[in-house]
């Protein structure tokens, strides 16, 4: 780790290896420039680097930070050689920075990394050399998650029901009590949803809830109106009947026979996972 005062500078300065780094506080301005054979400047670029997010610097680059000019930075950092990138690919061609908010495996790693640094023994070695290694072929390779990518309106909507539902249950949030929430009309948030995911907003909801109570279904005791009632439906058979027209089967023979199913294939197929992960 390094720390630095506001204002501070850092650089320029040839990298002799690759090097990770990622911001714990502060900010800091990026610029790095590709150099030749002969040393000569082949191209540049600058980033804005700010907690939650990772950079790759690579072997024989320029760089300087330029640190926040109005509060104290950190930084956590990991140099590493590599003789043959392999899958990886040419190391001209990686990205230079990645958002962990929306790859929450790399910020886990990062941290993880810090803690073993301070163990110093050989094994935290070994396993640090390990997490290098997944880090940078995440990093470059993937797959990994783009995160929930909501309109501001959509976002509006959701943050609400997730406030009716951790305090309430999971209850039926009227469209109109959503679409006041959200301050906008209950035709515009119809409009929005449509156009996003082929479905007004009570039936995205409603397929979040029938998700909920699908995976009760395969993983709890509860019977059938215990669970109709925790997942917000007024009756046994208003959850049996909505649940058939969903997945296809009744909730019974559901439990009974497709234990190992996708509980949110139909959430998935709507599109709507981003929204979901956002709800209770």
């Amino acid at each position: 780790m390094a720390d630095y005062r506001p204002g501070a500078v850092f650089g320029p300065r040839v990298l002799p290896s690759y090097e990770l780094v990622w911001l714990l506080s502060g900010s800091a301005r990026w610029r790095t420039e590709m150099l030749d054979a002969d040393g000569a400047v082949t191209g540049d670029e600058v980033v804005t680097l700010r907690p939650g997010v990772v950079s790759l610097a690579r072997r024989g680059h320029r760089e300087v930070f330029h640190w926040d000019a109005s509060r104290p930075s950190s930084h956590a950092f990991v140099h590493f050689f590599m003789d043959d990138p392999g899958h990886l690919g040419d190391p001209s061609a990686w990205p230079r920075v990645r958002d962990m908010s929306q790859a929450p495996i790399l910020q886990a790693l990062c941290a993880y990394l810090l803690d073993l640094a301070g163990l110093q023994s050989p094994l935290s070695r070994w396993r640090s050399d390990e997490c290098v290694r997944l880090l940078l072929d995440l990093f470059v390779v993937g797959p990994l998650s783009q995160g929930p990518q909501l309109s501001p309106l959509v976002r509006a909507a959701v943050d609400y029901v997730a406030g009716v539902w951790s305090g309430a249950g999971f209850r039926i949030v009227a469209v109109e009590e959503t679409a006041t929430a959200a301050a906008v009309s209950v035709g515009h948030l119809h409009r929005v949803f449509r156009d996003a995911y082929g479905c007004g907003p009570a039936r995205a909801f409603e397929l979040v809830r029938l998700a909920r109570a699908a995976t009760a279904l395969q993983r709890s005791n509860l019977s059938l109106a215990e669970i109709a009632g925790e997942y917000g439906f007024s009756s046994p058979y208003h959850f049996s009947r909505r649940f058939a027209a969903t997945y296809g089967t009744p909730p019974g023979a559901f439990r009974r026979t497709q234990s190992a199913a996708d509980a949110m294939w139909p959430v998935r197929q709507a599109g709507l996972l981003s929204l979901a992960h956002l709800l209770p």
